[in-house]
């Protein structure tokens, strides 16, 4: 192979680290949203459970939010997200694709989680909405 080429794999993994797998650039936050187990192949008794939670942190294309519970990767989840600069709710769906403990406990004692959800295209969501304002927001 010429000297002149380089591979797409290489390439990516010079340009952002490995340990990045982020596609969309993020906005913090602390907003307040809900989210309903829709699907779970690793806790079905949790299917129909809302969980009341904040958001860490919102892009286009997901959502990192703190749970007091841990929610298995691979969860199909319905999100009602209440972004405190419009007003409304987005409806959007999503499939977990990790979950950690922060290390920290709520007032309760409770051991607190995050959450990271890749956001998926749905036509009864609000997507194209999410979407356009995570584009307003960027070109500020």
């Amino acid at each position: 192979m010429a000297d002149n080429v380089i591979q797409f794999n290489q390439a990516r993994f010079r340009t952002r680290p490995s340990s990045d797998k982020r596609m969309h650039p993020r906005l913090e936050s602390s907003d307040r949203l809900f989210t309903q187990i829709v699907l779970s192949a690793d806790a079905p008794e949790a299917v129909g459970s809302t969980l009341s939670c904040h958001a860490v942190n919102l892009s286009v294309g997901g959502i990192q939010f703190r749970s007091n519970a841990p929610v298995p990767a691979g969860t199909l989840l319905d999100l009602w997200v209440d972004v405190s600069n419009r007003p409304g709710k987005f409806f959007l769906s999503g499939e977990v694709r990790w979950s950690r403990p922060t290390g920290e406990q709520d007032a309760g004692g409770q051991e607190q989680w995050y959450v990271g959800v890749q956001l998926k295209s749905g036509a009864a969501t609000d997507i194209m909405d999410w979407r356009e304002y995570h584009a307003s927001a960027y070109a500020r």
